[in-house]
């Protein structure tokens, strides 16, 4: 029991460690301008789009996943941040919960909710994945996955994401490495300022380790999406 508490706390202890984004309230949004508003757009889209942070494998119909998560996003552009929000942070750091169920035929289904701390910005998602392949001994699994998520908690600002991607990973006793590709829309705008909406279509990349540790899985992403690098750790219980 011991050992879960201590995994369980990891994420939130690694954000801990990240400059946390100073009182970032988004006060100075109306100063911005479009350029900066659309690069503000894209950093948090790969900040806030769905990381599955799973091998590509299906659950079953009766496996369930349940994880905390922790993540860090190098922004690609901090000047974007700071003229908005007023803070000189360079990275977004965030913690929150991820479930994921099995479903039959090879579909899985997935929710996330995250913090992000020192901001009020609040980000829930779901995906729906399908395993094209699942995998064996020889072969890897194969799946493509559709997903969307919405911030919520800051006036005035709305951001959502939408994204196609294609997952592979392959087995190897306790240790199951992962890629994927995927694109990904987000559309952000500003109720009542004088800037324009953005709509941004990004490709991104990513590679994963999950470990199997018997009660539990630890699985460490990394995404690169339009110049910016999310890392993100996810300790599960899964079944």
């Amino acid at each position: 029991m011991n050992r879960l508490i201590i995994a369980a706390c990891v994420p939130f202890a690694l954000c801990a460690l990240v400059p946390a984004a100073q009182a970032a309230n988004f006060g100075a949004l109306p100063t911005v301008s479009n350029a900066q508003f659309a690069h503000l757009a894209s950093d948090l889209g790969n900040a806030f789009s769905y990381h599955d942070m799973m091998p590509a494998a299906p659950l079953g119909i009766t496996g369930f996943d349940v994880g905390v998560t922790g993540s860090d996003t190098h922004l690609a552009y901090p000047g974007a941040w700071q003229a908005a929000t007023g803070s000189s942070a360079s990275q977004l750091p965030a913690v929150g919960l991820q479930v994921e169920k099995g479903l039959p035929a090879n579909f899985d289904v997935g929710l996330v909710y995250d913090v992000a701390p020192g901001t009020p910005a609040r980000v829930i998602g779901g995906n729906l994945s399908y395993a094209i392949s699942s995998g064996g001994l020889m072969a890897p699994a194969l799946t493509i996955r559709g997903t969307y998520t919405r911030m919520t908690g800051v006036s005035q600002f709305h951001l959502d994401t939408r994204s196609v991607e294609v997952s592979l990973s392959k087995g190897f006793a306790f240790v199951t490495p992962y890629v994927g590709v995927g694109r990904v829309r987000t559309d952000a705008s500003a109720d009542g300022l004088a800037l324009a909406s953005a709509r941004l279509y990004n490709d991104k990349v990513y590679l994963g380790v999950d470990v199997n540790l018997g009660l539990f899985n630890l699985d460490a992403e990394a995404d690169r999406m339009a110049g910016s690098t999310y890392y993100g750790l996810n300790v599960g219980w899964r079944l």
